[in-house]
């Protein structure tokens, strides 16, 4: 039996939790390499260039402690470099390789091919519906915010 339509935004938001949050679960498990946190690292990386290992943290809501040692990780696998800031003598950036580049596209790769997968088994209706509410998915997950999560 289908759930009930959200008639709040409480519901609704309840709702997407809950279906994004699965969806995100199978997609991780699909991914394989990487954590989440590594990975999302790196992605971020990818998407904006070189950055300060503190505007990281605070782009992936983590601690400096928790991106130091995720950044430690990366650049071991030879994933990501540190530069000095040219801006800045005291401060280095950290940017994604060649190897980092490969590992996000991968990565998203096999997520995608998933996804893609699962949304051959909902109908059509459905899938118009996803279709039609890309943008406004995107733009959710892209509100700024300063609240704590």
């Amino acid at each position: 039996m289908p759930e009930p339509e959200p008639s709040s935004i409480e519901d609704l938001s309840r709702g997407l939790s809950f279906a994004i949050g699965r969806a995100n679960r199978r997609m991780l498990a699909a991914g394989k390499g990487l954590g989440q946190g590594h990975l999302n690292a790196l992605a971020t990386m990818y998407r904006i260039g070189p950055i300060r290992p503190g505007d990281l943290a605070g782009r992936e809501f983590v601690s400096a402690p928790t991106m130091t040692r995720t950044l430690r990780d990366l650049e071991r696998l030879g994933l990501v470099s540190r530069i000095p800031d040219a801006s800045d003598g005291r401060s280095i950036l950290v940017s994604v390789t060649e190897a980092g580049q490969h590992e996000v596209l991968r990565a998203r790769s096999a997520r995608a091919e998933l996804l893609a997968d699962l949304l051959r088994e909902l109908d059509k209706g459905d899938v118009v519906a996803l279709r039609d509410a890309l943008g406004a998915l995107e733009r959710l997950a892209t509100i700024a915010t300063d609240r704590p999560v």
